[in-house]
């Protein structure tokens, strides 16, 4: 999932819980990920993965504002969540 992605989720309440889930899933995950990211940004590979197109979501991830995003996203969810 891409910031851009997570940005854009909004607060459904047909499917709200689902929308949770996913977004928790995505951050467990988040450590297995953190370590591609690191590893990405190194200029090494760098050229690499700007070729590929993942270099902007491997540095979010590698500089934590992925996970940040996840959690402002979760937090806002589980506000909408009490309103539905």
């Amino acid at each position: 999932m891409t910031m851009r992605e997570i940005d854009a989720v909004q607060p459904n309440c047909a499917r709200i819980d689902k929308q949770i889930a996913t977004l928790e899933q995505e951050k467990a995950q988040n450590d297995q990920r953190v370590l591609a990211g690191v590893q990405s940004v190194a200029p090494a590979l760098a050229a690499l993965n700007i070729i590929g197109g993942t270099y902007g979501t491997n540095v979010s991830i590698a500089t934590g504002n992925w996970a940040r995003a996840i959690d402002r996203k979760l937090a806002a969810l589980r506000r909408a969540k009490k309103r539905c």
